[in-house]
């Protein structure tokens, strides 16, 4: 029977590659017991126990995740502001200020020149005379006849003795004609002369007189030179230009220049769409070297418009010793004052070419402090007035702003505010709870 068999069956070495497992499985199979599990199903097993393990691994993190950002979106739905006081720190310690309502003067700038209001220009009465002293500088303040520089009378001198002696020759001359006129004369009564000889006598003595005139012309004219050697101020003022030097022979060109009464003016210029809002009388500031400004009033504007078609306006300021004509200096005429909210320039933050402002808001007490929140604010400027800046559109009058360091701070940054007010407040509370506990003292040794 055996032998029958294994004549049946092939031999495994004889079978092909994949019929070579089948048949060692069928010798195992029908070497142990017959079971009703079959061992295919182990591989399948392990693979589908690994999948659900991964998947439910996946499945319960995705679950905890959801968990966690529902409970957390109920949290800060519920208590934002509390969540985040009580978990984040204070970035900085600032102190805030707030905006001001101000009266600020309404003005108009303008760039213009200070000139001399008017001025006189002193030149030499006398030709062919050499300089010989000068008396006063540029900037100098002279009055009306004072002596600004003297010429070189030597020469002059002796011209008005020559003509001293002319005139004493003129009167002896004239004395001689009416000596002889008086003796002669008298002869024509007896016919002792003729009629043509004594018209001779009395010419000669007209001839005499008319010849003293002459010379007494000519001494005054030489005097009154001399006078003219001194070149006089005609008008009281600031002397602005001096040409003369010593040695130069006077001739026609002015020697000084006078400003009258020392009165400058600044001459600027305006847009004539302007024009309306500047009056005869307005005042105006025009600034100075060194930070100083001097004070006038608008003296008149002119009726036309210049080459530029620009209306020039004339203003006299007031005397000022860092004044100068010729100076170029930027002035203000002053409209009045309008209302308007200004800040610390300390507390504008310039960002990518915009200007902010940071507000605190949201304050709170936490652990004796006032914790706030930083809200950054865009705002336009306006003028600056020293320390402080306009607002164009003003804030909540009750807005708290960082006085200075915003550019530390980012929107939404938490801060702790130090104000002066606010120690006040505490310094108040605890000067209050010294008080009380001496009271509370004072009172238990009265009961003992």
């Amino acid at each position: 029977m055996s032998d029958v068999e294994d004549n049946k069956l092939p031999v495994e070495s004889e079978l092909p590659l994949y019929r070579q497992s089948e048949a060692r499985a069928s010798k195992l199979s029908s070497n142990q017991p017959s079971s009703k599990f079959p061992l295919w199903l182990l591989p399948v097993l392990a693979i589908v126990l690994v999948i659900g393990v991964l998947v439910g691994k996946y499945w319960g993190s995705d679950k905890v995740a959801t968990t966690d950002v529902s409970a957390s979106t109920n949290t800060q739905s519920d208590s934002e502001n509390a969540s985040d006081v009580n978990t984040e720190q204070a970035v900085l310690s600032v102190e805030t200020v707030m905006p001001s309502q101000d009266n600020i003067g309404n003005t108009l700038s303008a760039d213009g020149t200070i000139n001399a209001k008017d001025i006189a220009n002193v030149s030499a009465k006398v030709n062919g005379v050499a300089i010989e002293r000068i008396l006063v500088e540029e900037g100098q303040r002279v009055k009306a006849g004072q002596i600004l520089a003297v010429f070189d009378t030597d020469a002059m001198q002796q011209q008005v003795l020559q003509a001293e002696a002319d005139v004493a020759e003129a009167e002896a001359t004239l004395a001689n004609a009416t000596a002889d006129a008086a003796r002669v004369l008298p002869l024509i009564d007896i016919d002792a002369i003729s009629r043509q000889e004594a018209d001779r006598y009395r010419t000669s003595k007209l001839q005499a007189q008319a010849s003293l005139q002459a010379s007494k012309a000519r001494l005054s004219t030489q005097r009154l030179s001399v006078s003219n050697a001194n070149v006089v101020a005609p008008v009281s003022g600031v002397i602005s230009e001096k040409m003369a030097e010593v040695g130069v022979v006077a001739g026609s060109d002015p020697l000084f220049t006078i400003i009258k009464g020392g009165i400058l003016e600044w001459r600027a210029d305006i847009d004539p769409k302007l024009i309306g809002e500047v009056n005869v009388g307005t005042p105006v500031r025009v600034s100075l070297p060194g930070g100083d400004s001097v004070m006038g009033q608008v003296s008149r504007i002119a009726p036309t418009a210049d080459n530029n078609r620009q209306i020039t306006i004339y203003a006299s300021l007031a005397a000022n010793a860092k004044a100068r004509a010729g100076m170029y200096q930027t002035g203000e005429f002053l409209l009045g004052s309008i209302s308007a909210q200004t800040v610390p320039n300390s507390a504008i933050v310039s960002n990518d070419g915009y200007d902010y402002v940071m507000l605190v808001t949201n304050i709170s007490i936490k652990d004796g402090k006032n914790i706030g929140r930083i809200k950054q604010q865009r705002v336009t400027l306006g003028e600056r007035f020293g320390d402080n800046v306009m607002l164009t559109e003003p804030l909540p009058a009750e807005s708290r702003l960082v006085k200075q360091g915003g550019s530390f701070l980012n929107d939404g940054d938490l801060v702790r505010v130090v104000d002066a007010l606010s120690q006040t407040g505490k310094q108040a509370n605890a000067n209050g709870q010294a008080t009380a506990k001496q009271a509370s003292g004072t009172d238990t040794q009265a009961r003992s």
